[in-house]
């Protein structure tokens, strides 16, 4: 595959004449919009394998398949309140310990993303947003109320 054939290695071969031009990470980072960690990382892997280590190769990942039942057990555990069901220390999941707690805890599977739960969710009609982290030991009287509510 030729850089011309892929966008991404165009990117990456920027990244290296921008280096190889005496511009720091930070300045990259600027010019490119990438992350910090990405442009060192395409550096790295340039410094080490040259043009071959900043041409995209293709992924044939395997895709999980999940059965309906593992998938309905999935969906009851996140529709329901980690502390009042499970005894964690939150109330709400977000989906990368969702992720962890299916896997660790519940062992309903050997390995799951928190994109592969999104999806799920997703499918089941339950939209996810993040979690807002929660003041437990407010100093307001009439907290109790208003987090109810």
């Amino acid at each position: 595959m030729l850089i011309e054939d892929d966008p991404e290695s165009g990117y990456r071969a920027k990244i290296i004449l921008l280096k190889d031009d005496g511009y720091t990470v930070p300045e990259i980072r600027k010019i490119t919009n990438h992350h910090d960690n990405n442009i060192r990382k395409w550096i790295h892997r340039f410094n080490e394998k040259g043009i071959e280590g900043i041409i995209s190769k293709i992924h044939k990942h395997k895709s999980i398949k999940f059965t309906d039942s593992v998938k309905k057990q999935i969906v009851e555990i996140a529709t329901k309140n980690p502390r009042k069901h499970y005894g964690l220390p939150f109330s709400t999941w977000s989906l990368r310990v969702l992720a962890g707690f299916i896997m660790k805890e519940m062992k309903l599977v050997d390995s799951i993303s928190h994109a592969e739960i999104r999806n799920i969710l997703l499918k089941h009609g339950i939209r996810w947003r993040k979690s807002k982290m929660v003041l437990e030991n407010s100093k307001d009287p009439d907290y109790d109320i208003k987090k109810v509510h």
